[in-house]
C-alpha cells in the first residue's frame, strides 16, 4: 500500500477519535451538573451498612454505584431473580425496581 496515502488516513482517523472522545467528555460534564451526585453525604449510609441491609432482607448485592444523588443496586433474591433498584441514601428504602431474568 502506498504510504503517502495511509498517513492522511492515520491522521483523520485520530483526529477524529480526539474529537469524538473530547464530545463525550464535554456530554457527560453537561449531565453532571445537572445531577445531584455532588450533594454532601454525610447522612449517607455507608456501602458496607447498606450491603448488610440488604442481605439481612435476602438478597445478595454484587454492585453498587451511585447515580442521580442515589444507590443504584443490583442484586439477587433469594430464588435466583436479579434485581435492579434504585435506593435512596439516607433511608436506605428503594425508591424503583426492575427485574430482569
Amino acid at each position: 500500500m502506498n504510504r503517502n496515502r495511509m498517513i492522511p488516513g492515520l491522521v483523520a482517523g485520530l483526529a477524529g477519535a480526539v474529537l469524538l472522545s473530547a464530545g463525550i467528555a464535554m456530554a457527560d460534564a453537561d449531565d453532571r451538573r445537572d445531577r445531584d451526585d455532588d450533594m454532601p453525604r454525610d447522612d449517607w449510609m455507608s456501602l458496607t451498612e447498606l450491603a448488610e441491609r440488604l442481605e439481612s432482607q435476602g438478597y445478595t448485592p454484587y454492585e453498587i454505584e451511585i447515580d442521580d444523588g442515589a444507590y443504584e443496586v443490583m442484586m439477587v433474591d433469594d430464588q435466583g431473580m436479579v434485581i435492579e433498584t434504585s435506593i435512596d441514601p439516607t433511608t436506605g428504602e428503594p425508591s424503583q425496581r426492575r427485574w430482569d431474568d
